[in-house]
C-alpha cells in the first residue's frame, strides 16, 4: 500500500502506464464535478467509482475486501474515514464476487486515517476495510480509481 498526499501523486506515475493515465486524468479533472457512479477513463483498464456514505463503527460482520486484477486508489473528496488493513494471507476468504472483489473476515494489522488531500493506493492481495468511523461518524464523498495491473 502507498499512503501519501495528493500533491505527491505524480511521484508514482512510473508504477505503470495505466497508473500514469489515472494520474493524468486526476490532474486535469475537477473532481468536485464528477457525477456519482461509474466513470470510464480508459475503458476497463482505468475507471472510477464516485459515491458517498456515512462512516460506521466496525462490527464483527464488517468484511475486508481485496482484489486480484486492479489497484484501488482511494481519494476522499470531503469528510474523513479510517481504513483497516491486513494482508489477505492473514484473513479468511468468505466470498468471491464477479467484479474482482474477494471478501474476507479476520483481524486488522493496522489502520490509517484518510482525509481530504490524502490518498491510499491498495494493491492486489492487500485486504482493506474502508468506511470506518474516525472519532465520530462523518459524511464522506469519495472516489475510488480502479487501475488494471496488466
Amino acid at each position: 500500500m502507498i499512503y501519501d498526499t495528493l500533491q505527491n501523486l505524480s511521484r508514482y506515475e512510473t508504477l505503470s502506464s495505466n497508473f500514469a493515465t489515472a494520474v493524468q486524468y486526476l490532474r486535469t479533472t475537477d473532481l468536485s464535478k464528477l457525477p456519482h457512479g461509474h466513470t470510464e477513463i480508459a475503458g476497463d483498464r482505468v475507471f472510477l467509482n464516485h459515491f458517498d456514505y456515512t462512516t460506521a463503527v466496525r462490527t464483527p460482520e464488517t468484511l475486508f475486501e481485496a482484489h486480484e486484477e486492479y489497484l484501488d486508489l482511494h481519494i476522499v473528496l470531503s469528510g474523513q474515514e479510517v481504513m483497516a488493513l491486513a494482508p489477505t494471507e492473514l484473513l479468511n476468504e468468505q466470498e468471491r464476487e464477479e467484479d474482482d472483489s474477494i471478501l474476507y473476515t479476520g483481524n486488522e494489522t493496522y489502520r490509517i486515517s484518510l482525509q481530504v488531500g490524502q490518498f491510499a493506493l491498495v494493491y492486489p492481495g492487500e485486504g482493506h476495510m474502508p468506511k470506518l468511523v474516525c472519532g465520530t461518524p462523518s459524511r464522506v464523498d469519495k472516489i475510488v480509481v480502479k487501475i488494471a495491473i496488466k
